[in-house]
């Protein structure tokens, strides 16, 4: 058809449709499907139907009328539009199967004759040309990739339109390397394979310094470390009082994109006043080492000595060890100096101790052993001791229950908060907090589903978990209302009662979740109902309705009647 349209033979019978539909109407993705069918007389009773469902004018389906003659046209069709089209007028009808086929489209060819040239400095222009079929399947644009001759991957350069060559520069890559490029053509249906240069050019991105170089003050015997950050990645060289370092057991030397560092091992007293120079691509930095007389020093300590848990009222004891027996130290909490008051402050040789005889929960802090440019910290956690007793074991309880969550602590003064899901719970109707001497409680008088969740009993060093599962349970439904048998177009109704009024339920038919528009779906307190007005064959099948834990069967079972079939097979869909 001229619109794009497909169409097959039409056929011309005596009876109200004078000129019914073809059996079956082809066309391509994106063209137009026509239909058109001729009755006996002007201004009938007509309807279009396409899968069963009533058709209405759209932007996409067209319906027209001149006087005996009747049209329907799909604009732009896809493959959603195939299905069974259906003409009724009056007790007549006729159909016809349209079917959507994608349609066939090629991506271009590679491109040919590619060359690069390298005669300008740190530089290479690529160039080539169309596939000879360029006219019959002409590419969009080209896409230009690059790739490291060290590295696997492939990284896009960049597309143009029309451009037949291009030049890269130093200062589009990332990083100094050989590197390799290739390329493809593009259309909307697709790309081309790929067509690499002949040969690899080295490229280096024009470098400027972002954090120059640092003197260093080292300890002898220490590491030195100098670094430099570039604004590009570029291979460069390092020199001590200007001789150039080679990669040895004392000289270490890494790059990292744009950062550079070199790491001199053991620095000794010779090396003070050393000259560290870094050079590359159009850069030269420099920086000076000073030597450091050895300071005192700790020995190290294990985690468990660093990291002190103490029950209130056991004794709290801090030691540690220095290089210099004669070295003087200090004592900080949380970093005010501490006086031998209410303190043991010890030293032996090289070890130096705190004592504290009696532990408050006011000791808790942060300590610190410090001497002449060294120190060493610790941290000290003083804590009540919670006792756990579950009463109750708590993971699944029905709603409408009361739950119970109960724990023990040490000391009866301390006071505790409950938290549920990491939200502090204060006092409700139907919530209660009791305080019986050790014993804490949490109370909740009549479980919903919102009260599921994660609980914590804490005090200011300690909690205790609870895990609460609160389950919706169904009443039981006599087999009779769990399996029905009923004939088509009867009203049938499924319905279930449920320990939670406010529990939210969800119907299904074959596993197949059921929306308010294919049913109607009821809620009245605890009661919940599914109700269908005229059953069709189709509804037969496993309902079942869901909360979130919980679920309940239905069997359906639609006979069909033979006045109830007549009716379906002569009556046209409304």
């Amino acid at each position: 058809m001229a619109d794009g349209g497909r169409s097959i033979a039409e056929v011309t019978v005596k009876g109200t449709i004078v000129r019914k539909l073809p059996r079956k109407v082809d066309v391509l993705e994106g063209e137009n499907a026509a239909f058109c069918v001729e009755v006996e007389e002007e201004e009938m009773d007509i309807h279009w139907y396409k899968d069963g469902i009533e058709l209405r004018e759209t932007h996409q389906t067209i319906l027209k009328s001149f006087g005996r003659t009747h049209i329907l046209v799909f604009v732009n069709t896809t493959h959603q539009d195939s299905g069974m089209v259906t003409f009724y007028a009056s007790r007549s009808r006729t159909s016809s199967q349209l079917r959507v086929k994608g349609a066939r489209h090629c991506p271009p060819s590679c491109p040919i004759g590619v060359q690069i040239n390298t005669e300008r400095a740190n530089a290479a222009l690529l160039s080539w040309s169309p596939a000879q079929d360029f006219r019959r399947n002409p590419p969009s644009g080209y896409i230009l990739e690059r790739q490291e001759m060290c590295s696997q991957e492939w990284l896009q350069c960049l597309t143009t339109d029309s451009a037949t060559s291009v030049e890269i520069l130093g200062d589009s890559v990332p990083c100094e390397a050989d590197y390799r490029f290739r390329i493809c053509s593009v259309n909307k249906y697709g790309r081309s394979g790929y067509v690499e240069f002949p040969r690899a050019v080295h490229l280096v991105p024009v470098a400027k310094i972002q954090s120059p170089l640092q003197d260093a003050l080292v300890p002898e015997g220490q590491d030195a470390c100098f670094s430099i950050e570039l604004s590009a990645s570029v291979i460069g060289t390092w020199f001590l009082n200007g001789n150039q370092l080679q990669e040895d057991e004392r000289f270490s030397m890494r790059r990292s994109r744009t950062h550079q560092s070199l790491r001199i091992r053991g620095v000794r007293d010779t090396d003070n006043g050393a000259e560290i120079t870094f050079i590359a691509y159009g850069i030269r930095d420099s920086a000076a080492l000073y030597i450091q007389a050895p300071l005192v020093k700790f020995t190290p300590l294990s985690e468990m000595d660093r990291n002190k848990f103490v029950e209130v009222g056991n004794p709290i004891v801090l030691y540690c060890e220095l290089s210099n027996p004669e070295a003087q130290v200090r004592w900080y909490k949380n970093g005010v100096e501490l006086h031998s008051s209410g303190l043991d402050i010890q030293s032996d040789g090289t070890k130096r101790v705190l004592v504290v005889e009696k532990a408050e929960c006011f000791h808790s802090g942060v300590y610190c052993c410090k001497t002449k440019g060294s120190a060493i910290q610790f941290t000290v956690e003083v804590k009540d001791i919670m006792q756990y007793c579950f009463v109750k074991p708590v993971t699944c309880i029905e709603a409408g229950c009361t739950v119970v969550l109960q724990c023990e602590i040490s000391d009866s003064t301390v006071q505790v908060h409950w938290f549920k899901d990491g939200n502090k719970i204060l006092a409700e109707s139907g919530v209660d907090f009791i305080s019986e001497g050790h014993i804490r409680k949490l109370i909740i008088q009549r479980a919903a589903l919102s009260h599921s969740g994660v609980y914590r009993c804490t005090t200011k060093h300690d909690t205790i978990e609870f895990h609460v599962e609160i389950r919706v349970q169904f009443s039981a439904v006599p087999e009779c209302e769990k399996n029905k048998c009923i004939e088509a177009g009867d009203r049938f109704e499924l319905c279930c009662e449920i320990s939670d009024p406010t529990a939210h339920v969800y119907w299904f038919k074959n596993e197949m979740q059921l929306l308010p528009e294919t049913a109607l779906l009821l809620s009245e307190g605890t009661i919940r109902k599914l109700s269908v007005q005229s059953a069709e064959l189709s509804d037969s099948g496993t309902y079942c309705c869901k909360t979130d834990n919980n679920a309940i069967l239905f069997n359906m079972e639609v006979k069909g009647s033979n006045n109830f079939q007549r009716w379906r097979r002569t009556s046209p869909l409304k």
